[in-house]
């Protein structure tokens, strides 16, 4: 069994635990708990957003035969500008 518990911080209080641990009674199971700050992860991190806005348009070039190829000798010239 796997299962996945997404809550806002405020509702994580004794209730829920014992709601969880109840769903989980009879059974043998590991609990990993992860907390993840929403200004530090997801789309809703502006500078975030824009990593992906630019990635998902590099690959749209790419499929569209826009990229750019370089030999080796070409790439470590490049990468030692």
């Amino acid at each position: 069994m796997e299962a996945i518990f997404k809550f806002p911080s405020s509702e994580f209080n004794e209730d829920l635990f014992n709601k969880i641990s109840a769903l989980l009674k009879g059974r043998y199971a590991d609990i990993t708990i992860a907390v993840h700050d929403k200004a530090e992860i997801g789309f809703r991190n502006e500078s975030n957003e824009q990593y992906w806005n630019r990635l998902n348009k590099s690959v749209t070039d790419i499929e569209e035969g826009k990229g750019v190829t370089y030999s080796m000798e070409e790439l470590n010239e490049l990468i030692n500008k």
